[in-house]
């Protein structure tokens, strides 16, 4: 089942207690439960990060979820020593990217004012807004997770470039940043 803006409209004021569930401070390093999370919930979750608000409605943001034990082998040389056992530990990782290709369709959706199209055509322009549109979906992302249960722990010590070339090989994909998602421990 797929979330809408609908369905969360209806509850429009949220409680102190959903605030502190979403807004929280994370642990420095969250204790996982081992239980899997669900596909329905990645599901839930990556339609959830959609609904965010982003410039110019643009969405370059690219998500890979990595769950299985082949795919954390695959992560783990990209990983830094403070981060690794933490990231091989959880039930999954989100490497949070972005296409940076993605102003090739956004321009048919630009108003054809020349300003809106000149922009598109500085590559700076597009990296820089590709960029932020990652890390502000991610965020989306963060928050998504929490308010459907989830831990989410952000890692920023990885190799960047060897993860995008792992993962993302043969596309345009940058990665920006990771994180560790999975139920607490009780």
């Amino acid at each position: 089942m797929s979330a809408t803006l609908h369905d969360f409209a209806q509850h429009a004021t949220p409680s102190r207690q959903a605030l502190r569930k979403v807004l929280h401070a994370a642990p420095a390093h969250p204790a996982w439960s081992p239980r899997p999370i669900p596909h329905d919930v990645i599901e839930q979750l990556h339609a959830l990060l959609a609904l965010g608000p982003s410039l110019v409605d643009a969405s370059p943001t690219r998500v890979l979820f990595i769950a299985s034990d082949g795919g954390k082998r695959r992560l783990s040389p990209y990983l830094g020593d403070a981060v690794r056992e933490e990231a091989l530990a959880a039930p999954a990782c989100a490497l949070i990217g972005y296409d940076v290709d993605f102003a090739e369709q956004l321009v048919e959706f630009l108003p054809r004012a020349a300003a809106g199209r000149s922009c598109l055509e500085n590559p700076e322009v597009v990296h820089e807004m590709a960029s932020r549109n990652g890390m502000l979906q991610g965020a989306y992302l963060i928050v998504a997770a929490r308010a459907l249960g989830l831990e989410v722990s952000v890692l920023f010590e990885f190799d960047v470039t060897g993860a995008s070339f792992e993962f993302f090989r043969g596309q345009r994909v940058r990665a920006n940043f990771l994180c560790a998602l999975g139920y607490p421990a009780d």
